[in-house]
């Protein structure tokens, strides 16, 4: 809730790329990382990068990176995007659930695993300019900042605090056990969802493009997304701290944490290379 508070605060200001609010944002989550006790990806905690849709302005992706257990060069990768609306006039949309929520529930899952050492290696990015067409995550893969064929899952968090019932989508055959024991989690409420009629209109939502996975799937990598559905305050003033129940989101972190080792042991019985 700390993490998430900061994020969702006045300093913060939105987090609209290029903003001050932004760069309060970014420097903050590099010093978190560090803390936690994440390494740099390739002697640095920030990809920075420039593109059409952001004018002048320049993104920043920050990038934190755990060792796994295994020699191999397999890695899994965490996201969150941590970018939101800004403010306008008097408006500051604070974007506490979108997505202050997921980058807090990310660092949760960093310093689990900083504890309970993963067997793959693990590079936790908190994304930039989601908001404007998932651009962070697409220029973390086009930029060759990390080798896409070496990345065997990518684990999306994205509006995670406030959702009665969250909502996950997985790469993975609805026929595979692996949906089987995610219904088996304890407290989980997952629900198993493509699409989704919008709160605000008539619109469509289809998750499999919804959120900065969509950027791995493009590339055949296998994902699974945890989200929630829109709710009253989405992109709105309303989306604040306040709304936001301590002991509902501290129980999504147990849930995101069990989820996670699924993944691994997932991953693991399908590499037979892996002993």
């Amino acid at each position: 809730m700390a993490d998430l508070s900061t994020l969702a605060s006045p300093q913060a200001n939105g987090r609209k790329t290029g903003t001050p609010g932004h760069e309060y944002s970014y420097q903050y989550i590099t010093k978190r990382f560090k803390a936690i006790g994440l390494q740099p990806w390739r002697g640095d905690y920030t990809q920075r990068f420039s593109h059409p849709k952001l004018k002048k302005r320049i993104g920043v992706n920050v990038l934190g990176f755990l060792q796994g257990k295994l020699s191999s060069d397999k890695l899994i990768i965490v996201t969150a995007h941590y970018d939101h609306l800004g403010g306008r006039g008097r408006n500051v949309y604070w974007g506490a659930d979108d997505n202050a929520s997921g980058v807090a529930m990310m660092m949760a899952l960093a310093t689990h695993l900083i504890h309970h050492s993963p067997q793959f290696s693990v590079l936790f990015v908190a994304t930039d300019a989601e908001e404007k067409g998932l651009l962070g995550s697409e220029q973390l893969i086009a930029s060759n900042t990390i080798d896409i064929n070496k990345v065997v899952f990518n684990i999306n968090l994205d509006m995670v605090a406030r959702a009665k019932r969250l909502y996950y989508l997985s790469s993975r055959p609805k026929k595979d056990v692996f949906h089987h024991q995610i219904k088996q989690i304890e407290q989980a409420c997952l629900i198993s969802r493509r699409t989704h009629r919008s709160f605000l209109n008539t619109k469509v939502i289809d998750y499999k493009k919804a959120s900065d996975h969509f950027s791995f799937a493009r590339h055949g990598v296998e994902y699974l997304f945890i989200g929630g559905g829109q709710h009253a305050d989405y992109h709105g003033v309303g989306d604040n701290v306040a709304r936001i129940s301590p002991t509902h989101f501290s129980n999504r972190v147990t849930v995101v944490n069990q989820l996670y080792a699924l993944v691994e042991q997932s991953i693991m019985k399908r590499d037979n290379s892996i002993h």
